[in-house]
């Protein structure tokens, strides 16, 4: 029993700051160590990760009971340990090189359950530098089940910053639409990209179908952030009107689901009452910014020998 409180943190503590506070007032040594990890690691992977405060905070809270475990030989096991090494080879690669740093500051051997954690907090900061989510959990659980909840997604998914619990029954699209993630157990029928449909958060596949779709979204942004798709560029577009050319564009881009289905006709009616040309043989029309989902660029190159009215 004794050895588990020592595991546990600091009783009574909730808040992260306090938490830190008593660390470093009596265990300065474990401040040190983590800033010594974070430097070993950041160098192996050529990212700075020093200057992540967050990481700093999450490590410092995780080592502490970490180093009880293993000092008085209770490990904890990892179940996501074989997806860690999987999805993030190259930063659990990295990480055993502070295996060196336990057994020169603490005389342990870390073992690969262990390591485990440390690479999710470090791969979080890594990502943090292009995305950090505010998420949204949807539950009709009581507290108690909430804060468990809480804790696990905090545990395996540091890259989530803001989490907050909303009733299923109070429920309100309009409500939320300044949050990054919905978290749900139930399928909420409905077409947001945002939503990750998880039955069991708790378990092992909870987890890594929320990773999961976190990656999916992480790649959705990255490519949102180039305007431009090989689909949607068309070179020498053999078409004989200028309302051909442009039902074609529109089509590819709804078909790519960057648009709806009514945006070709507001780029039409946006034809009909103004002018898009710009000069030198360069124009730009577009639709409503009702009808599009994603900002993207179609492009349309035509020979000099003839044009469209």
């Amino acid at each position: 029993m004794s050895i588990q409180i020592l595991c546990s943190k600091f009783l009574g503590i909730s808040e992260v700051e306090l938490t830190l506070e008593q660390v470093r007032k009596y265990d300065n040594k474990l401040v040190e160590f983590v800033d010594r990890m974070l430097k070993m690691i950041g160098d192996v992977l050529e990212v700075d990760l020093t200057s992540d405060k967050k990481v700093k905070e999450s490590l410092i809270v995780h080592l502490r009971p970490t180093i009880f475990r293993l000092r008085y030989g209770t490990p904890q096991d990892n179940a996501l340990i074989d997806f860690i090494k999987e999805e993030y080879k190259n930063v659990f690669r990295a990480s055993w090189v502070i295996s060196i740093l336990f057994e020169e500051s603490y005389h342990l051997q870390i073992t690969e359950d262990e390591i485990g954690y440390i690479v999710l907090y470090n791969q979080a900061a890594i990502e943090r530098k292009k995305f950090q989510y505010d998420a949204l959990v949807f539950t009709d659980s009581n507290m108690g089940h909430a804060q468990l909840i809480k804790e696990r997604i905090r545990k395996f998914v540091p890259e989530i910053g803001k989490l907050v619990f909303v009733s299923t029954h109070d429920y309100k699209t309009e409500d939320y639409w300044d949050y990054d993630l919905i978290i749900s157990s139930k399928d909420m029928k409905t077409k947001d990209k945002r939503v990750a449909v998880i039955p069991n958060i708790l378990n092992k596949n909870g987890i890594v179908g929320l990773r999961n779709h976190l990656d999916d979204m992480n790649s959705q942004m990255i490519e949102n952030e180039n305007p431009f798709s090989p689909e949607l560029i068309f070179a020498e577009l053999k078409v004989q009107t200028k309302e051909e050319c442009l039902q074609v564009m529109c089509e590819a881009m709804k078909k790519k689901g960057v648009v709806k289905d009514d945006f070709y006709g507001t780029v039409m009616e946006r034809e009909r009452n103004t002018t898009t040309t710009i000069g030198n043989g360069i124009s730009l029309p577009h639709g409503s910014p009702t009808a599009v989902n994603e900002p993207k660029v179609a492009v349309a190159f035509f020979r000099r020998t003839g044009h469209l009215g």
